[in-house]
């Protein structure tokens, strides 16, 4: 993948029916300091599933491989990783994308 090519990450994971809140707790301050914090990001959020509140998908653009490297060495993405599956049913499906040109 070239150094200058968008990087596109997708992760699907279903929350515990009795951690809710504190997924959506952590979600919010993960989403925040990356949007704060990291330059590289062109867009980071979160989808709650309509039909599942329990199910969400994270859909986040960064300028490159490098920058999205770097979001995973941050303080508070170690943090949520540490906290994330206590948490969650199963581990979540994170899958990098690229566009087609």
């Amino acid at each position: 993948m070239s150094a200058t090519m968008n990087v596109y990450v997708t992760a699907k994971f279903t929350v515990k029916s009795d951690k809710l809140n504190e997924a959506i707790n952590l979600i919010k301050g993960l989403t925040a300091a990356t949007t704060q914090n990291e330059k590289g990001c062109i867009a980071y959020y979160y989808l709650q599933n309509t039909t599942n509140p329990y199910e969400f998908t994270s859909y986040e653009i960064w300028e490159n491989e490098s920058e999205e490297s770097k979001h995973w060495e941050t303080t508070y993405v170690q943090k949520a990783i540490t906290e994330m599956p206590n948490l969650l049913e199963s581990n979540p499906e994170i899958i990098k994308w690229k566009a087609i040109l």
